[in-house]
């Protein structure tokens, strides 16, 4: 290109020799021999940087098939499959024990619900007069503030506001001349939910702002035996009140049953047998039997009747899990051997052709997979063998014979195991609690305040002494470090001797730091004590070494991707430097010429000035 063609006419006072067109051919060989290498250079550092990219997506996704394999998780999942009467719907989380269950269900856990009389509106005044009742649930009293002007659907609002929730009340439209019903129930089963009503006789207390009477929920279509009055029982708010019973169906008079509401369900709890025991729940939905396990209880059993439960492992996709990983190692080896090929007869060359860390893959994978375990087994063993092409092939048959009968060998071949190493931090004396514990205790960076009264109090304000005392501050330091955020793989307890115990769950460190006065005070000192984690055992634990060394964060790939990175950093700059050398040269050049081209000019007239004058001179003289 050249430098600016417009600039002058370089080239006009030499005859065109000290031209634009000679700068830019001058300009062009340069080029050609100081920049188009540093060209080329750069695009194949690019085109190694992709096809890199490529390869280590592709160790990647095998990698991710070979961790499914090793992982515990793969060997944790578990099948529930029930048989019988089917009153139980099971489901398990990952790594539950393996077992068998047999469950029979006797009562189905209910709401406690009630139904009013039917009304012509939702929005129908409920009450003639000015109200207040109670509502009783899980052992707490609820106030309900109605007046004359309160409609249907008001009321339900009321009774959802101040029972808190644990009280629901809607309004359902049932059909008919008067389609509109009040529905009032728990919103949890079991007994402990039962619902009471109670009349409120005199507000002398709480919120109660009216008073009501055994007959004031008539208005709602619920009639109640006849209470005894003057009994003087009070609600949790000091009023004054009767507790009322609903009159059961066959008590109602022929015209109280014309205009009555009902109850529809009774609270009550769930009760089945499980392995022959006898189990109670307020709740049809169990998780806090067995550790993992959720029973749901659909109906109840008849007579001889019972759902058998069998908890096995799962073998739900593993024959995917392997079939992906053959075909992502397949894939792998193919995008290599492309990269790394040689044609004798053309000279082409892949991409990495004699580079070793990609040349050296192939060899580093087959060496393990071509391997033997501990025990003797191999890949061919589970139907994966290994072709004079270096790819591999799957015999579905002999793997899912071996998964489905011999599933602990294939469970010790692949997978690997995490074990732990705990660490425990032991106090060097029982700690003195006659007198105060105030300080801050920092465990593996949490910081717990600790603030131990000498005269401790219960829960009524009460000074407690001794053996009593001694206790309650003991639970108290306990609850303070166990409730502390941030230390759930932390246990605290106190050993037969009363020294403190801090120790570690999971591999996880412990590290102790606070004012050593402080620290001395609970026999403890400034340490740090270092848990382990280490993964074991496993065929394919080498397999899953090996693809860390490759494309880990100090992987041998991950640090030829680095240097192809900064290379192409230095190419570019050389590159750049080099082009502005040139442009500068060229412009120099360009400026001489242009003053060479002017001065030859000159010369140039003069010359022909010269020549002008001899040549008159040469006329004058004939």
């Amino acid at each position: 290109m050249a430098i600016n063609t417009e600039k002058s006419q370089l080239g006009v006072g030499s005859g065109n020799i000290l031209s634009w067109d000679t700068i830019d051919k001058l300009k062009e060989a340069d080029t050609k021999a100081m920049v188009k290498p540093l060209e080329t250079k750069i695009q194949d550092n690019l085109t190694k940087q992709k096809d890199l990219t490529a390869i280590t997506t592709l160790l990647s996704t095998f990698k991710g098939s070979v961790s499914n394999l090793t992982g515990d998780n793969t060997y944790l999942k578990r099948d529930a499959n029930a048989t019988g009467s089917n009153s139980v719907s099971v489901s398990v989380s990952a790594g539950v024990a393996e077992q068998n269950m047999n469950l029979s269900v006797q009562q189905l856990a209910s709401q406690d619900s009630f139904q009013s009389k039917t009304f012509g509106s939702r929005t129908e005044s409920v009450f003639d007069k000015d109200v207040s009742f109670g509502i009783s649930i899980g052992g707490k009293d609820y106030v309900i503030n109605a007046d004359s002007t309160t409609t249907l659907e008001q009321l339900a609002e009321k009774i959802n506001e101040a029972t808190e929730g644990k009280v629901q009340a809607k309004i359902l439209n049932v059909g008919g001349d008067e389609p509109f019903r009040m529905i009032i129930q728990s919103a949890q089963t079991g007994e402990a939910n039962k619902i009471d009503f109670y009349s409120i006789q005199s507000a002398t207390g709480g919120s109660a702002t009216n008073t009501s009477d055994d007959s004031t929920l008539k208005a709602l279509g619920f009639y109640f035996d006849k209470a005894a009055t003057g009994n003087g029982a009070t609600d949790s708010h000091g009023n004054t009140i009767m507790r009322l019973t609903l009159k059961q169906p066959d008590k109602l008079s022929e015209e109280e049953k014309k205009n009555a509401g009902s109850q529809i369900s009774t609270a009550q709890d769930a009760k089945f047998k499980y392995n022959g025991i006898d189990i109670t729940r307020s709740s049809n939905t169990i998780d806090d039997l067995i550790l993992g396990v959720n029973l749901t209880l659909n109906k109840v059993d008849k007579d001889g009747e019972t759902t058998n439960v069998n908890i096995t492992q799962s073998t739900e996709g593993i024959m995917e899990d392997i079939k992906a990983m053959v075909e992502s190692y397949n894939s792998l080896m193919n995008n290599i051997n492309e990269a790394t090929k040689y044609d004798s007869e053309t000279g082409l060359a892949g991409t990495f052709q004699g580079v070793r860390e990609i040349t050296s893959i192939t060899t580093e994978l087959n060496k393990i997979i071509n391997g033997v375990s501990k025990d003797g087994k191999s890949l061919a063993d589970f139907g994966i063998t290994l072709t004079k092409d270096g790819l591999l092939t799957l015999d579905s048959s002999i793997l899912n014979d071996m998964i489905n009968t011999k599933f602990d060998e294939f469970k010790n071949f692949f997978s690997s195991e995490t074990k732990f190493t705990n660490v425990t931090a032991v106090g060097d004396k029982k700690i003195d609690f006659t007198n105060e514990l105030k300080g801050k205790l920092t465990i593996n960076g949490v910081e717990i305040d600790i603030n131990i009264e000498k005269d401790f109090k219960d829960k009524d304000g009460k000074i407690l002494t001794n053996g009593e005392a001694e206790k309650a501050k003991k639970n108290a330091l306990l609850k303070a470090i166990a409730n502390a955020s941030g230390l759930s793989d932390i246990s605290v307890s106190f050993d037969k001797d009363g020294k403190l115990v801090l120790k570690g769950s999971g591999g996880t460190d412990i590290e102790i730091k606070g004012s050593s006065d402080f620290l001395e005070k609970l026999g403890l000192k400034e340490q740090k004590l270092d848990g382990k984690t280490e993964i074991i055992g496993g065929f394919f634990k080498g397999l899953n070494d090996t693809l860390n060394g490759l494309i880990g964060s100090e992987g041998s790939l991950t640090a030829y991707e680095e240097s192809l990175t900064s290379s192409h950093k230095s190419l570019t700059a050389s590159k750049e430097q080099r082009q502005k050398e040139l442009d500068a040269k060229y412009t120099t050049m360009a400026e001489k010429w242009s003053q060479y081209d002017t001065i030859i000019a000159k010369l140039e007239a003069q010359m022909n000035t010269v020549n002008s004058m001899i040549e008159a001179a040469r006329n004058a003289n004939k």
